[in-house]
């Protein structure tokens, strides 16, 4: 324990103590009186595993796949059904099919390293997509694909910069549903009907493609099948009709990690709780693929029982969370924009979201980052209610935090890697400021 001792007249707490009564408004002798400073409190790291969760009615996709020094290798696909054109308009017999292509819409979100060309590999579905279970399609669903790959194209894009990626698809496919809108058949003009012809599409990269992870907008139309042809009579004229995605249900992104070697493995289905022993001394936040952060006190309760007998009371709480030196940088391996505490227990459940100091909103903690040295870089929370509370509560040993990212509309695959370790190493460290009271 670090004690500093501060001038008495900062102190205008009203105390009470059931050896010596202290009157509110009055000021405590130093003779009993300090206060002091402790980073002595054990917390207690795991990563929580989830094994599959709900993917579907996303409001973004991912697709891609990226390797992880610590975490194995990530691979990312959207599957997604398209629907049948608005209106179809009257196609001459003079008109001619040019060609059938892709076009994506990138929503600035990557994780990996952009620098390296993509193989972006376009599939057409062999089955229609259907629930998995309770309604829901998740990061474990898969839905079989035809063999032949629909449609690809080598390129390197920039998330920030690219705003749209065509990819050239199948000339077959291309030729076959232009006949079909000349003919005004059913299966391209009743929704119902082109959904049991043309069940969807899944988005990917070529196998050897390890680089990165990209973010795809998932709103209605922001992937878009389209038909180029052109007139001829009375002058060649370009024409297009296309065939928008479908933001409903069966929308779904799935999300396969590859953990071996890592420790990172399931116990059991449903939740494990991996603890850093297993671990090579790491706990893990990338809720993305399943992974969550828990924080325990276990030995909290013991700074109220001091050798003396005296009295202590919190002033302030605060918790620092670290990424461990040299795991994460500001290109391939960002840190979370913005991170928040939910409360837990040993159930694992999560809980509800601690409040910031106006009780009206989420408590929300942004990286502090140490652009020169790297070493300082921490989330900083302001928990002083929340170990009050743990303090005063019976059996509160193994109560604690999540980590979890606010207000998050998108699907995305940010991580911190967190050092277990104790001491000037420590990865999460609980600072307490008390007031003791001797006797």
């Amino acid at each position: 324990m670090k004690e500093s001792y501060l001038p008495i007249l900062f102190l205008l707490f009203a105390l009470s103590c059931t050896r010596k009564e202290i009157e509110f408004g009055t000021i405590p002798e130093n003779a009993y009186t300090d206060l002091a400073y402790i980073d002595t409190v054990t917390v207690q790291l795991s990563t929580v595993l989830t094994d599959s969760f709900a993917t579907s009615s996303d409001t973004s996709f991912l697709f891609g796949r990226y390797k992880d020094p610590y975490l194995g290798s990530v691979t990312a696909k959207p599957f997604l059904q398209m629907s049948a054109p608005a209106t179809v308009p009257d196609i001459p017999a003079s008109a001619v099919f040019d060609s059938l292509s892709l076009i994506i819409r990138p929503n600035s979100y990557y994780y990996g390293d952009t620098s390296k060309t993509q193989t972006i590999v376009v599939h057409e579905l062999a089955q229609a997509i259907a629930h998995t279970y309770n309604s829901q399609l998740f990061n474990t669903s898969n839905i079989p694909v035809k063999p032949v790959v629909f449609g690809s194209r080598v390129i390197r894009f920039s998330p920030y910069e690219t705003d749209s990626i065509a990819i050239r698809l199948s000339n077959s496919k291309g030729e076959e549903l232009f006949e079909k809108l000349r003919q005004k058949s059913t299966d391209v003009t009743t929704q119902a009907e082109f959904i049991n012809y043309f069940y969807g599409i899944t988005l990917g990269v070529a196998d050897n493609d390890t680089s990165a992870v990209f973010g795809l907008y998932g709103n209605d139309a922001s992937v878009v099948m389209r038909v180029h042809y052109h007139l001829t009579i009375p002058y060649p004229e370009a024409a297009f009709i296309d065939f928008v995605s479908l933001a409903n249900e069966y929308a779904f992104t799935q999300i396969i990690p590859d953990r071996a070697g890592t420790g990172l493995m399931p116990y059991t289905p449903g939740l494990s709780e991996l603890f850093p022993s297993g671990t090579k001394n790491i706990s893990v936040f990338q809720p993305g693929t399943g992974l969550a952060l828990k924080m325990i006190f276990p030995s909290l309760k013991q700074i109220l029982y001091r050798e003396n007998g005296g009295l202590v009371k919190l002033l302030k709480a605060e918790l620092l969370v670290k990424p461990k030196y040299l795991s994460s940088d500001i290109y391939q391996y960002k840190l979370p924009a913005s991170l928040s505490l939910a409360q837990t227990d040993e159930t694992n459940v999560l809980g509800g979201a601690l409040a910031d100091s106006t009780g009206q909103g989420t408590l929300i903690a942004i990286p502090v980052i140490d652009n020169v040295y790297g070493i300082n870089n921490h989330y900083r929370f302001n928990v002083t209610y929340y170990i009050n509370q743990l303090l005063t509560t019976t059996g509160s040993e193994k109560k604690g935090f999540y980590l979890f990212q606010p207000s998050s509309n998108s699907r995305n695959i940010d991580r911190m890697i967190v050092d277990a370790s104790s001491g000037k190493d420590a990865g999460a460290m609980l600072l307490l400021y008390v007031l003791n009271i001797n006797n």
